[in-house]
């Protein structure tokens, strides 16, 4: 018996990156990319992405937390989060605006200090509310997934992205609640009724 393979070439043109594989994320995840997270401190020096933006004064910082549950309302203990957002001034730094975090253990809630992103644009020109990118993995989860974390439903009228999503509902798992001036609670929900929105970049 003969098995043969066929080649397709990619004839699309872009001047966009392609999507590249991505790989689940095992019961090994925060070995690799949180070790002094989770008490192991000869791995690195400090863990990448614990503070997006490192020198910014305290007072300037805002506190974001949550939990990320799965479709039984359980939260998920071992899942990542990384997230990406510009400055407060809508720009992105080389060395800035990238996290890396991991619930709490025990209680299985994430939490972190970054500064406000302020109004930045897409490549057409059109407008981006401020906003948090969030890139989560877990066990059981085969692709990562992104979604966004949001501020104010007022300035989210002028968010190109936003507004294609039609369903009220499904907007609102997009926003921040506001417990003061800079705390916010932002809980995901990966399946049931309470899903979150997430994109496929």
């Amino acid at each position: 018996m003969k098995i043969g393979w066929k080649v397709y070439k990619l004839k699309r043109k872009t001047n966009t990156l392609l999507e590249t594989p991505s790989q689940t994320a095992g019961p090994f995840v925060h070995i690799g990319c949180t070790p002094n997270l989770i008490g192991i401190d000869d791995v690195f020096k400090n863990d990448f992405g614990v503070q997006p933006f490192k020198n910014v004064p305290k007072n300037k910082l805002i506190n974001i937390s949550g939990t990320v549950f799965d479709g039984s309302d359980v939260p998920v203990y071992d899942a990542m989060i990384e997230t990406w957002q510009c400055n407060s001034e809508g720009l992105f730094g080389k060395d800035e605006g990238f996290g890396r975090f991991i619930p709490d253990l025990e209680t299985g809630k994430f939490n972190f200090n970054t500064v406000k992103p302020g109004f930045t644009k897409y490549e057409n020109g059109k407008s981006q509310s401020p906003h948090i990118l969030f890139w989560i993995v877990a066990r059981g989860i085969n692709q990562p997934l992104v979604t966004r974390m949001y501020f104010d439903e007022n300035e989210t009228k002028k968010d190109y992205l936003f507004k294609k999503i039609n369903n009220k509902e499904r907007q609102k798992t997009l926003l921040a609640k506001k417990i003061d001036e800079n705390n916010y609670l932002f809980n995901i929900h990966l399946q049931g009724e309470e899903e979150t929105v997430f994109f496929d970049f």
